[in-house]
C-alpha cells in the first residue's frame, strides 16, 4: 500500500516540496492546496503545524493516504510554474515512489462529489456508522480490523482504492460503493449505481458478481429487516481471575462482525454494564444501525454463564432500566467456541433446529443428579435433541467439574435454558413448556417478553418469584461465530 513508504522516502518528498518556492511558505501553500481540493472533489483534513517542516510532513501524510493526490498536486504546480526545475524534480520523485492509481482523475473526482452529495442529504452522518459493516463485506475477514478513526467517507474510499482486487478480480472499492448505493437509498443511490456500472466496464470486472449480490427482479418483495447483534465477549484475564478482557462486535445478519471495543485493560464484571451503556448511546455504528431491532449476546466463560447480565441496569436519557426488558439478551459459550473438536456436533444440531424449530422436543432435567452424566450425554447426542432446560443453576465449582449444563454444551446443544435460583420441578416444567410452545428460533424475543411480564403486574413478592427475573438463556447460533474462532478466508 502507498502509506508503507519508509521515513527516508517521506523525507525526500517533504524536501522536494519545500524546494518549490511557492510551497515553502504557508500562505502561498494554502492557495495551491485549495486548488488541489477542488481538483480532488473533497477537503483534505490534517493537523497543521507552525514549523514549515512539520506542516509539510503532515501534508505528505495526507497525500499518501489519498490515491492520486500527489500526482494531482504535481499537475497543479506544473500549470502554475510550467518551467520550474523544482516542480520537475518533484514530478520525477512522485513517479519513482508512488504507483499510478487504478482510478483515473475524472472518475475519482466524480465519486468524491457523489459522497459530498450524500453527506449533504444525510447531515447526521448515519451512513458513516454503517461503514464498518460495509467495509467488512467489501474486503472480507482476512483483512485486519481498522483501528483508525475516519472523519468522512472520503477517507474510507481513499483507503479502499489502495486495496488490491480479490480472488474474483473485483476491487473492494467497487463492492463498497455498490453496497453503499443500496444502503444510502434515494436520492443518491441511482448515481452511485451508474458510477459502479461504468467502472465494471472500464476495469473489466465480471458484472455477474454484482447481479448475484443484488438481483434486480421486477416486482420483488421488500427485503427483510436486518438482524443486528451487539456481541460482548468476556475472556478471563491470565493474571487476575476476577477480571476479564472485553471485546465487542456489531454484526448485521450473517456479515462479518465489526470490532467496536478491544481493550488490553482487564475489567471487573461490575464495569461491563458501563461499557454496554456507552456502546448503546455513543457508538455511531450501533446508534445508526440499519434497523431498530437489536439482540445483545454475551460470550462468557463457564465461570460467568450464570451471571444475570440481563438484569443489569443502564441509564439512557436519564431513565435507568434493566437491559433485558429493552433488548433480547442471550448467553453464548466462550469455552465451546474455543473447543473446535465439538463444533461439528454443534453445527449439526443448529442446522437441525433451524429446519425444525416448531414443535422441536425439549429435554427437561428437573433435579441435579437425575441423570448419570454419560446417560445424559447419550440422550443429548441423538439427532433431534437440540434444546435443554434445567430447573437448577450450574454447579458453580471449578471449570474442571462436569455438571449437566456443561454436558449439554459438549453435546452440541445450541439452546440451553435454566433457572438461576432453583425451581419447583413441576412448576418449572409448566413455565418452560409455555415459553417454548412456539417457534424456538424466536425464543430470545419471547424470553424478553417474559422478562417484561415479570415487572408488569403483581406485588413485589410476586415479581421476585417470577421466572422472567431468574432465567438464563443460552442461544448459540453456530453460523455466527466471531472471526477469532473461525478459519480465515482470503479477501473477498
Amino acid at each position: 500500500m502507498i502509506t508503507s513508504l519508509n521515513v527516508n522516502d517521506r523525507h525526500r518528498l517533504v524536501e522536494a516540496i519545500l524546494r518549490i518556492d511557492a510551497m515553502s511558505v504557508r500562505r502561498e501553500r494554502a492557495v495551491h492546496l485549495s486548488a488541489l481540493e477542488r481538483d480532488l472533489g473533497h477537503r483534505l483534513h490534517y493537523v497543521q503545524h507552525d514549523k514549515e517542516m512539520l506542516d509539510v510532513w503532515a501534508l505528505v501524510d495526507v497525500l499518501l493516504n489519498h490515491p492520486g493526490a500527489a500526482q494531482a498536486l504535481v499537475r497543479i504546480l506544473q500549470t502554475f510554474y510550467p518551467n520550474s526545475r523544482s516542480v520537475g524534480r518533484l514530478e520525477e520523485l512522485v513517479a519513482e515512489l508512488l504507483p499510478e492509481p487504478w482510478l483515473d482523475q475524472d472518475d475519482r473526482r466524480e465519486l468524491h462529489e457523489l459522497i459530498t452529495w450524500l453527506e449533504r442529504v444525510d447531515p447526521g452522518l448515519t451512513h458513516l456508522g454503517r461503514f464498518p459493516v460495509l467495509y467488512r463485506r467489501a474486503v472480507g475477514p482476512a483483512w485486519p480490523t481498522l483501528d483508525r478513526e475516519f472523519r468522512s467517507l472520503h477517507d474510507v474510499v481513499a483507503l479502499l482504492e489502495e486495496m488490491p482486487a480479490g480472488a474474483d478480480g473485483t476491487p473492494p472499492l467497487l463492492r463498497f460503493v455498490n453496497d453503499l448505493a443500496e444502503d444510502a437509498g434515494y436520492p443518491t443511490a441511482p448515481a452511485f449505481r451508474d458510477w459502479v456500472r461504468r467502472q465494471v466496464v472500464v476495469q473489466g470486472v465480471d458484472s455477474v458478481i454484482f447481479e448475484r449480490r443484488r438481483p434486480e427482479l421486477p416486482g420483488r418483495a421488500a427485503p427483510e429487516p436486518s438482524e443486528n447483534y451487539l456481541i460482548i465477549e468476556c475472556a478471563p484475564d491470565a493474571l487476575e481471575e476476577d477480571r476479564y478482557l472485553v471485546t465487542a462486535w456489531l454484526q448485521v445478519d450473517r456479515e462479518p462482525g465489526s470490532t467496536l471495543q478491544c481493550s488490553d485493560e482487564a475489567l471487573p464484571v461490575s464495569r461491563i454494564p458501563e461499557l454496554l451503556e456507552r456502546l448503546l448511546t455513543s457508538e455511531s455504528s450501533v446508534v445508526g444501525r440499519p434497523s431498530p431491532d437489536l439482540t445483545i449476546e454475551f460470550i462468557l466463560p463457564r465461570a460467568l454463564l450464570d451471571h444475570p447480565f440481563e438484569q443489569e441496569k443502564i441509564n439512557i436519557g436519564g431513565f435507568e432500566h434493566r437491559i433485558g426488558i429493552r433488548y433480547p439478551v442471550v448467553v453464548r459459550s466462550l469455552d465451546r467456541m474455543r473447543l473446535a473438536a465439538i463444533h461439528h456436533d454443534w453445527r449439526h444440531k443448529w442446522e437441525w433446529l433451524s429446519g425444525n424449530s416448531v414443535g422441536a422436543p425439549v429435554c427437561m432435567v428437573s433435579r441435579r443428579g437425575e441423570y448419570d452424566k454419560e446417560e445424559l450425554f447419550s440422550t443429548l447426542s441423538e439427532s433431534s435433541a437440540a434444546v435443554l432446560a434445567l430447573a437448577f443453576p450450574p454447579w458453580g465449582g471449578t471449570d474442571d467439574e462436569t455438571d449437566e449444563h456443561w454436558v449439554g454444551l459438549l453435546a452440541g446443544i445450541p439452546v440451553v435454558a435454566w433457572c438461576r435460583d432453583g425451581r419447583d420441578p413441576a412448576q418449572f416444567v409448566r413455565e418452560v413448556k409455555d415459553l417454548m410452545a412456539e417457534d424456538l428460533l424466536k425464543l430470545p424475543r419471547r424470553t424478553m417478553e417474559l422478562r417484561r411480564h415479570a415487572l408488569s403486574g403483581g406485588g413485589e413478592g410476586a415479581r421476585a418469584g417470577h421466572l422472567g427475573l431468574h432465567l438464563t438463556l443460552v442461544f448459540d447460533d453456530s453460523d455466527r461465530i466471531p472471526e477469532p474462532y473461525v478459519r480465515l478466508r482470503p479477501p473477498a
